[in-house]
Order: structure tokens, then sequence, then C-alpha cells
């Protein structure tokens, strides 16, 4: 019977170790379902934030991209516009004053 009952005691203690190692289990896989849905949520949050403004960045360097291009065309437009002043002032024997007047009026010297 001693034999019977320490079997039995080996059992139980063997059950109930068992039973803490499925508790145990249990709990890390509950605990890894929260840090799954806590880390979607982030990931949901993070793409919403960054959709809502994505746009709004892109359009903002867009338009900055627009604006240094546009400026850049102005600048080389007002540099054209300068240099054929000055040809035209040099040519002609002329100030810059009368050569902006003349090519103002239409004028082109041949």
């Amino acid at each position: 019977m001693k034999n019977a009952g320490k079997s039995v005691t080996i059992a139980e203690f063997q059950l109930s170790k068992q039973i803490v190692a499925t508790d145990d289990a249990a709990a890390n896989e509950v605990e890894v379902e929260e840090q799954i849905e806590e880390d979607n949520v982030k990931k949901q949050a993070h793409e919403n934030q960054t959709s809502n403004l994505g746009p709004v960045v892109r359009g903002s360097k867009q338009m900055t991209i627009d604006d240094n291009a546009t400026a850049a065309e102005e600048e080389i437009e007002e540099q054209a516009e300068e240099s054929r002043i000055d040809k035209e002032a040099f040519e002609g024997g002329m100030s810059t004053a009368s050569a902006k007047e003349y090519i103002r009026r239409g004028s082109s010297h041949d």
C-alpha cells in the first residue's frame, strides 16, 4: 500500500505540475494575443495618422518644388532679359536704360 500511496502522490504531483504548465501556457497565449491586438491598434493608428498627413506633406513638398522651379524659371528669364539689354546697349552704344526702352518699344537692333 505504501507503493500505491507513493504512486498516487507522484501522480497527483505530476497532474498538478501539468495543470500549472497548462495554466502558464494559456496565460502566455492570452498575453500574446493581447500584445498582437495592441500592436495592431498601434499600427492602425500610425497608418491613419500617416495617411491623413501624407497628402498634405506630399502636397506641401510638391508645392515647394513647383515654387522653386517657377522661381528658377523667372530668374533665368530676368537674366536673359538683362543680357539682351546689356547686349543692345553695348552694340547700340547707348545706356542700359535707353536699351531697355528701345527693346520695350519692340525695336531690335540688326
